[in-house]
């Protein structure tokens, strides 16, 4: 596939895209129509949602150090030159992803906000959907049994 255009997942939106859209989307929605039927203590909240920002923020920023490190672009639509198995890549196959899912679940139990939890599974579905499975069949595809021997080894998420 070397040199071929198509050597790529292709993935038409960028995955962040999706994360913005359901953290807009549930803050337009907390703004306009808040659901403030159970109070939980801002203490609580901010320990809670604090260590879920935290959990997010190691695997992004341990996912980004090792693709620099090995030299394996971040962007989606360029094409992958090895598989990467360290870092965070040796809990979950998709660490920025997660890292994303859990920033916004982070997000939602700061502000408490049901509209928010309520995206998670859309963002979860969209990313499952629109970017892992294009990229786990382009993976498969180009890299055959060193992948396949990889993702029967860590799990898609954690």
């Amino acid at each position: 596939m070397e040199g071929n255009l198509k050597d790529s997942a292709v993935i038409p939106i960028p995955p962040p895209v999706f994360f913005f859209v359901c953290l807009g989307g549930g803050l337009l929605l907390e703004y306009f129509f808040p659901i403030n039927f159970i109070r939980i203590s801002p203490i609580s909240r901010v320990v809670v949602g604090g260590i879920f920002i935290l959990i997010s923020s190691y695997f992004a920023v341990s996912a980004f150090i090792v693709l620099i490190k090995n030299k394996t672009p971040i962007k989606t639509g360029k094409s992958t030159i090895k598989i990467v198995t360290d870092g965070a890549y040796r809990f979950s196959r998709n660490p920025l992803y997660l890292s994303l899912i859990l920033l916004l679940f982070g997000i939602a139990v700061l502000i408490f906000s049901l509209w928010l939890f309520f995206a998670l599974p859309v963002l979860y579905i969209l990313f499952l959907s629109k970017a892992v499975k294009p990229e786990e069949s382009y993976l498969s595809q180009k890299f055959g049994k060193e992948y396949l021997d990889y993702s029967a080894k860590v799990r898609r998420w954690i």
